[in-house]
């Protein structure tokens, strides 16, 4: 990369930069694939440039699971808009599942809690965001309070309502949504629709 190119960058600029060329490889090639070393080069700059500006390998993956969680976050609100009780939990599940599905590399870093730095403030704040609308929809069918930011311990009859999309998720991630069906090669419309069929038999 030419000195001109590189000094182009402003600081917030160049750590978005980081990111996105993080994001790129992790959904090419997993977390597994990911180094410091490849991002700098996806993003043109230095080898040095995403330890100075995210301090180390965590903290630049940190960031890539605060903005996935953002997104994530941006596809479940409003999903169960003029929806309650099961309804509401089956349309915020099947979304959960999709993302889960869709992005599979992001996600799967978003519950590595060995590679991400948990107490980060900017990640507790994303995580509590784009998880509230499904542990609401879940609290609702359990006549249970929304957790806030600040809880201690979920309540246990929380965890169990929203355990069955986590499995879902981790179902679709490993493809193994598509091995329930005999040809075990199904496209997302027809995972869409088993993963439909699987919650309205959970939650009728």
């Amino acid at each position: 990369m030419t000195k001109t190119k590189r000094d182009s960058y402003h600081h917030g600029d160049l750590r978005s930069a980081l990111i996105s060329a993080a994001e790129e490889i992790i959904a090419a090639e997993g977390v597994e694939g990911f180094t410091l070393r490849k991002a700098a080069r996806k993003a043109g700059v230095s080898p040095g440039a995403p330890t100075h500006h995210f301090g180390s390998m965590a903290g630049l993956l940190t960031q890539v699971a605060r903005r996935s969680y953002e997104a994530l976050g941006k596809q479940l609100a409003g999903a169960a808009e003029g929806l309650e009780g099961n309804a509401a939990l089956r349309a915020l599940t099947a979304v959960y599942v999709r993302f889960a599905r869709d992005y599979t590399g992001r996600f799967r870093l978003m519950g590595r809690t060995d590679l991400i730095e948990l107490e980060d403030d900017d990640l507790r704040a994303a995580v509590y965001r784009a998880m509230r609308p499904l542990a609401a929809a879940a609290a609702g069918t359990r006549g249970l309070g929304v957790p806030t930011p600040e809880f201690e311990r979920l309540d246990p009859r929380l965890i169990a309502a929203i355990a069955p999309a986590h499995g879902l998720a981790h179902l679709a991630t490993e493809g193994r949504l598509a091995a329930t069906m005999r040809s075990g090669e199904v496209d997302a419309q027809a995972q869409d629709a088993l993963v439909d069929e699987v919650l309205r038999a959970l939650w009728p």
